[in-house]
């Protein structure tokens, strides 16, 4: 069960990570962008709190680290929302927007962890990395992977 929720927790970490390309989908796929939850394929934000609390269990935060990461993620879900939203962007410049709202989110949430936990949290980003670049995030696609043997290659 605590491999199951890690690999949720790292699920969460890819999806916010490549947050950018439902994006690009979106805007290829027409009006679509701008009705939240109206159309069905899009891609659903993985919720603040759930994702604070897996990192919490994951990287042993305490109740404090926990609260201000909550803080930090739903800002950064707000951000993307509204970076998806902003049809005066070209995709090009949505995806790099996209891009520095997620690495200003790193940011902050390295500063308050702990040296061992900011080594854990990069790991957990690597492996989600190296999974999604193997199995292209599909939630499925993990079915065989564990993104510990030959992943450094791409």
């Amino acid at each position: 069960m605590n491999r199951i929720a890690s690999r949720f927790a790292l699920l969460g970490l890819a999806l916010s990570i490549v947050s950018f390309v439902p994006a690009a989908v979106a805007q290829d796929s027409g009006s679509a962008a701008s009705s939240d939850n109206a159309s069905a394929p899009q891609h659903r934000a993985p919720d603040p709190q759930k994702q604070a609390a897996r990192l919490a269990k994951h990287l042993g935060l305490n109740d404090d680290q926990t609260a201000k990461i909550t803080a930090i993620l739903q800002n950064r879900q707000q951000q993307l929302a509204t970076a998806r939203g902003d049809s005066s962007l070209s995709q090009q410049d949505r995806r790099a927007k996209m891009r520095s709202i997620q690495q200003d989110t790193d940011s902050q949430i390295n500063a308050l962890l702990t040296p061992d936990q900011q080594k854990q949290y990069a790991q957990m980003k690597q492996n989600m990395k190296n999974r999604w670049q193997n199995g292209h995030g599909a939630p499925n696609a993990a079915s065989g992977s564990d993104g510990s043997s030959d992943s450094d290659s791409h």
